[in-house]
């Protein structure tokens, strides 16, 4: 196991930081890494979850640190009264804390003692909560900076190595509970596996080769290819010619381009493509809007419905906006209107809603603000961003930056001057 792991990571001669649980795992890739001189540290974090045996976990790992000379951190996170979903926010809670001692001490990678038996449990998690993308890829090697070195190595072989190496660990209590999704997989599915073929993990290594590299050659593709179809527009949305992805079917894997923004249901996509203007679906990340002969993609922010009241001077919020009043007209540049100094206040910022209408310049009579959007060929996007100053009674004044109301402007005498 020694010459496979030095065979297969010679890249680790980095500064390292290592996950510690104290469990057979982490204390077999400890002790790889002390075997291969590797410059590491430990981190541990104690949830408190089990009582007297979490604290004895940490003061176990604290002291094989102290005796190989190894910097230790730890972190306590009391989760004992935390009853939904301890396992994800403690997985969470974990994560966070190893990249922040990674930000601060800069280290190169962090690294994770998972192994074989944990990539097999973890897709079969994924096939019962029914994730799309990527099922039998399971748990990465490698990703951005986090490795993890004893993957492909099973259970059974890290447990061999330590009985062989005289190794010391500490084993969880709650790993033979079967109160987890995954403990229930580990202990009541995967034997009843192994009896029906003992050589599964040996098809599920292959399985995960296989998927990671159909994974990295279809990535590619992406990456160099499909990725020139995508322009960003003057709001830096994405943008794409639909009549590019009309060629597709259901069973074209190139669809799948768009699960980096949430979506996995290709009829849904093709149905957008050859949609009408304004037709549009969502994920939990992006909205997809067909706009004439493009799609636009726009990552979801909250639409913002808060009023910005405003007072004479500068004003920063939402943006830099300045009401100035003047004993007379000036010669106004772009994205400068001058209005009645007597306007009803306070005047305000807003979005745009459903009735908005104003009395354009340079037209006769009133114009509803959709109207209005639709002529300047608005996006749902572009409409959504757009502030409109209105007085106390909400009538529109300045649709901002774009048009005024032509009933409050002045061209001589007392006014109220704002730019942006």
């Amino acid at each position: 196991m020694f010459e496979a792991f030095l065979k297969n990571y010679k890249i680790l001669n980095k500064k390292l930081l290592v996950s510690v649980s104290g469990g057979v795992d982490s204390m077999v890739l400890c002790d790889l890494l002390l075997k291969s001189n590797c410059d590491f540290s430990v981190a541990h974090v104690n949830y408190c979850l089990r009582g007297d045996e979490s604290k004895n976990d940490e003061l176990f790992i604290n002291n094989y640190c102290k005796v190989n000379n190894i910097e230790f951190y730890c972190l306590l996170d009391n989760l004992s009264n935390h009853t939904k979903s301890i396992q994800t926010t403690a997985r969470e809670i974990r994560y966070k804390y190893l990249k922040k001692l990674k930000r601060k001490f800069n280290y190169d990678y962090i690294l994770t003692a998972h192994h074989l038996d944990d990539n097999i449990e973890t897709v079969f998690l994924n096939l019962l909560r029914g994730k799309k993308n990527k099922t039998f890829i399971g748990i990465r090697p490698a990703n951005k900076f986090i490795i993890r070195p004893i993957l492909n190595f099973t259970k059974a072989e890290i447990k061999n190595y330590a009985l062989h190496n005289g190794l010391i660990w500490r084993d969880d209590s709650s790993n033979s509970i079967n109160k987890y999704s995954r403990n229930k997989i580990r202990n009541l599915i995967l034997p009843i596996i192994e009896q029906m073929n003992f050589k599964y993990r040996e098809n599920f290594r292959k399985l995960f080769k296989i998927s990671n590299l159909e994974n990295n050659i279809k990535s590619k593709y992406f990456h160099f290819e499909l990725s020139k179809l995508f322009k960003y527009d003057k709001n830096k949305n994405i943008t794409t010619k639909k009549n590019i992805w009309e060629i597709y079917n259901v069973d074209s894997f190139e669809l799948e381009y768009f699960q980096k923004f949430g979506f996995y249901n290709k009829m849904e996509l093709l149905k957008i493509f050859k949609s009408s203007t304004g037709k549009s679906i969502d994920s939990k990340s992006h909205t997809i809007l067909s706009n004439r002969d493009h799609v636009i993609i726009k990552k979801n922010i909250d639409i913002i419905d808060k009023e910005y009241f405003l007072k004479n001077g500068l004003n920063k919020h939402p943006f830099n906006i300045k009401l100035i009043p003047l004993n007379n007209t000036t010669c106004l540049k772009r994205n400068e209107i001058c209005i009645r100094y007597n306007i009803e206040k306070p005047l305000k910022l807003r979005r745009w809603k459903k009735g908005d209408f104003f009395f354009p310049t340079g037209m006769n009579g009133k114009k509803k603000l959709s109207k209005f959007f639709k002529d300047q060929k608005m996006s749902i996007f572009d409409k959504h961003k757009q502030w409109i100053l209105s007085n106390s009674k909400d009538e529109v004044l300045w649709i901002v930056g774009l048009r005024a109301d032509k009933r409050n402007l002045v061209k001589n005498g007392k006014c109220l001057k704002i730019s942006i």
